[in-house]
């Protein structure tokens, strides 16, 4: 009977958590905006309530009504206004503007209603219970069940029979087509945030009688509808609200059977944890990333190394002189410095690898915590346990990246804030981090015997001087290797992994480098500070410490000087109760103006001035330019496609398919469209999984390699639509494909190159840009040049790469006669010079008849003839698969059509 209890209290909350969900799926799959702060309309929803019901006294009913039937769709249309400048915008774009929101209505509802007064909602639905097998149940809780049942059966059913309902369904599929038959995806993505917030305030109101008002702790709670959501693979109603269910039943169960020891903290982490084992293990075809987006970033100014040499000397020299006018602010100083650390942590994560951390303050408090506990425990020097306590960061920050790694950058970000609300409420009141005392944690500063670092003043200027270290790392990652990979990753992961970038390990890489740093500041920040607590480390802070990096820009490392001196020092110099809180709503009103504004520029007049009073761009110093080399010839390798099947939703996109590519001989391949051209050369890079038969190259299977790896084993490609680095110029973009060969799965490889390395790739890709006739246009952007120009860059890149066997998906898509002659000649004249096999993938019939030793002929999958191109010009089957005629033709058959053609 104990258990049926425990049972009906997880129904019921758990039919909560399952109507919040609802409405965010909803949102989610409508317009591909992922409503990070979801849960603070809830928040607002119940507030709201309370002001209707409580302070205004209007009855139950109208409160209720006016929460959910006008202050919701009202929120909802501005949501909605919101989520159409970030459609197609850049996921931290996305994701700062959401954040906006939350830091919003907490921050408003905080100035309102204040922080200290406790404000509660009378239970307003009827009292009295009923007995079920012994066991008493309120009738208030039959009710919230049935509501939400209800209501999240009521939004099913307008989906699945009504025309709007049909039509958000179409919205998701394709918004275009939904507007040529009539309808406005616009109305309609407008009518699913209008009912996504619905769902949302009514569960505000659900929730407002269980608790004491308070906007954090709501926002939080209802974030546990995020693993409701991911049961229901983001995307299945009824799958999300039977998850919200399975969330508030096995919470409320823990609680009964987890009493002692660290379980007994797992009852509130729970729905984090199940998010984590979601997002770690569930089937990736069933998690779609729709904010996943191509973005094709503008090409960004970037200040002159010797202007922004200058500029951080004069900043280090400023710091310096803090002590002589501080006073009693100088530890506020010391702890600003240290946050250098964590924001330029951020930085590299948001700006330069286009990934979002929503967990930097977990790692601060990873890393004071266990800096605390090294030096009082166990006796260990000051300057080992600072390095421990970053290294304890890492194995998280690598476990973390496994959902970007496997399902795109939204998981990331959920999987951050997660982990920070799982971390807090699972273990920062164990021993092992801040205790269940409220006193804090001391933390020591150095003690030396010759200069005296415990001091103020002295610690300062330790924490300067790593802080300068690690600014410059950061500065030297940023514009090294590392920062040039992660760019690639950024703007195209496909070209990346196409030119032998393994992406996995560059992420996992970045990632525990910034957990890392970010550990390392909050160790240090610690020791300024002397003493910490866990207040100190409310995963909420994540989020506003992510507004701020976003706001500063990607100006690396300024953002991170400037946010740091943001976040810290106006507190300080401004000492107030609620600073802080009008900080976080001037941060969140900021990050939503950020994404209605345009984006804002400085003038190129002022650009202009500035390179030519400063720079000196290495890359177009005649001393340094590489002139081309006679490239030495490619060792002959063979690729044999054999058997390979593809199928796609019990559809086969390929049937079978065998084709061989001789090195030093052309293969055209070509069929009418949805043949499975494309597919078969993404079978062949190992962009999609086989079904069956085999991929080899020179003998050695390939089953089982990542795209990166088969791209360094020799294989390169271009794409159908073109995978270029749109910020790049041309020089850059073609020399991805000589440094992507060099790049292995040894880290050390993602962060330096030799300089025999460097030698060759600049060799390599100058005979590439010679190779292609590009060299006119080598230092212009790629973002400008007509379409044939940039096929020939991709080409080109190809040929830096110095691959054995390139597979062209129609290159001279967007050229004219002329140009498709002219490459028709590029191809003919490296297949013979490089001794490389091609296979060309062409709609040009003649251009792939004219350049090819070898012609295969796809047709639903299989592949209906091989020969000769003088054979395929005379085939019958090659003129009925692709000319659709059925006329008999005088033919020679000395090509292998397969089947024995009947």
């Amino acid at each position: 009977m104990d258990l049926i209890s425990f049972v009906i209290i997880g129904l019921v909350a758990g039919s909560i958590y399952g109507l919040a969900a609802v409405g965010l799926v909803l949102t989610y799959k409508t317009s591909g905006v992922f409503n990070l702060g979801h849960g603070a309309l809830a928040a607002l929803a119940a507030y709201s309530f309370y002001v209707l019901n409580v302070q205004l006294e209007l009855s139950w009913p109208i409160a209720a009504a006016g929460t959910v039937c006008a202050v919701g769709p009202a929120v909802g249309l501005l949501l909605e206004l919101l989520a159409r400048r970030l459609q197609g915008a850049a996921l931290p774009l996305q994701i700062a503007g959401v954040v906006g929101i939350l830091l919003v209505v907490q921050a408003g509802t905080l100035l309102i209603f204040g922080a200290q007064e406790v404000r509660r909602v009378p239970s307003f639905l009827p009292k009295g219970r009923i007995e079920i097998a012994g066991t008493f149940i309120q009738y208030d809780d039959v009710l919230t069940f049935v509501i939400a049942v209800v209501a999240t059966a009521g939004l099913w059913a307008f989906l699945r029979w009504t025309r709007t309902g049909i039509a958000m369904k179409a919205v998701v599929q394709n918004p275009e087509l939904l507007e040529l038959v009539g309808h406005s995806a616009t109305r309609v993505r407008r009518w699913a945030w209008i009912l996504g917030t619905v769902m949302a305030s009514l569960s505000g109101v659900l929730l407002a009688p269980i608790m004491p008002l308070d906007p954090v702790q709501l926002t939080l709670l209802v974030v546990a509808a995020y693993a409701a959501a991911a049961i229901g693979t983001f995307s299945n109603l009824p799958g999300t609200f039977a998850g919200g269910l399975v969330v508030g039943v096995l919470a409320a169960l823990s609680t009964r059977w987890l009493t002692n020891g660290i379980l007994a903290s797992l009852p509130a982490a729970l729905p984090f944890a199940i998010l984590f084992v979601v997002l770690l293990f569930f089937p990736k075809k069933y998690l779609a990333d729709k904010t996943a987006v191509r973005i094709h970033p503008r090409a960004t100014w970037k200040a002159p190394v010797r202007l922004q040499a200058t500029g951080g000397a004069l900043v280090v020299a400023f710091l310096v002189t803090v002590p002589l006018f501080a006073g009693i602010h100088l530890v506020d100083w010391t702890v600003a410095v240290a946050m250098i650390l964590v924001f330029g942590s951020l930085s590299l994560l948001v700006h330069t690898s286009g990934q979002v951390s929503l967990a930097q303050i977990g790692f601060m408090a990873i890393g004071a915590a266990t800096f605390s506990h090294l030096l009082q425990g166990t006796g260990m020097s000051w300057p080992a346990a600072l390095l421990l306590a970053g290294a304890v960061a890492v194995p998280i920050g690598a476990v973390l990246a496994v959902p970007a790694i496997r399902l795109g950058g939204l998981y990331l970000a959920i999987a951050t804030f997660g982990f920070g609300i799982f971390l807090q409420q699972m273990f920062y009141t164990q021993d092992f981090m801040f205790g269940a005392a409220s006193s804090g944690l001391e933390v020591r500063r150095p003690d030396t015997m010759i200069v005296d670092l415990a001091s103020d003043t002295g610690y300062y200027y330790l924490v300067l001087a790593i802080a300068v270290v690690s600014v410059a790392v950061v500065f030297t990652l940023e514009r090294g290797r590392l920062g040039r990979l992660l760019t690639y990753i950024k703007q195209s992961p496909r070209a990346a992994e196409a030119n032998g970038v393994p992406a996995a390990v560059t992420r996992v890489l970045i990632f525990c480098i910034t957990a890392f740093l970010a550990a390392i500041g909050g160790a240090l920040a610690a020791s300024a500070q002397q003493s910490i607590s866990a207040d100190s480390y409310a995963p909420i802070i994540s989020l506003t410490v992510f507004v701020i990096i976003v706001l500063n820009g990607p100006a690396v490392p300024w953002n991170a000087v400037l946010a740091a001196a943001a976040y810290t020092l106006i507190p300080s110099y401004f000492p107030s109760t609620e600073v802080g809180t009008y900080l976080q709503l001037l941060f969140g009103i900021s990050a939503i103006a950020l994404v209605m504004l345009p984006p804002a520029q400085l003038p190129v007049r002022v650009t202009s001035l500035v390179d030519r009073w400063f720079r000196r761009d290495d890359r177009t110093e005649p001393a340094l330019r590489t002139e081309p080399v006679d490239v030495e010839p490619i060792e002959p390798v063979v690729l044999e496609v054999s058997k390979v099947g593809v199928t796609f939703g019990g559809v086969k996109a390929l049937d079978g398919a065998d084709i061989v590519c001789t090195p030093g001989r052309v293969t055209g391949l070509i069929g009418p469209n949805g043949a499975g051209k494309s597919t078969l050369f993404n079978a062949v890079t190992g962009l999609v999984a086989t079904s069956g038969g085999s991929v080899s190259l020179g003998g050695a299977d390939l089953r089982g390699k990542s795209p990166s790896a088969r791209a360094r084993a020799g294989i390169g490609r271009t794409f159908q639509t073109v995978e270029l680095f749109e910020s790049m110029t041309v020089r850059d973009n073609v020399s991805v494909g000589a440094e992507g060969r060099t790049v292995r799965l040894d880290p050390i490889t993602h962060l330096r190159s030799s300089k025999a390395e460097r030698d060759r790739i600049r060799s390599a890709t100058e005979s590439a840009l010679a190779a292609c006739g590009l060299e006119d246009v080598a230092d212009q952007h790629v973002m400008n040049l007509p379409t044939g120009t940039r096929r020939l860059v991709e080409v080109a890149r190809c040929l830096a790469g110095g691959h054995t066997i390139l597979l062209l998906d129609e290159p001279s898509a967007g050229l004219d006669h002329n140009e498709s002659a002219r490459l028709g000649e590029l191809i003919r004249r490296v297949v013979d010079e490089r001794g490389i096999g091609v296979i060309l993938v062409e709609h040009d019939v003649s251009l792939v008849l004219g350049v090819s030793d070898d012609v295969y002929v796809l047709e639903f999958g299989r592949v209906i003839f091989s020969g000769s191109a003088a054979d395929a010009r005379r085939s019958s089957v090659v003129q009925a698969a692709y000319l659709g005629t059925t006329e008999p033709v005088d033919e020679v058959q000395s090509g292998r059509e397969l089947e024995e053609i009947k």
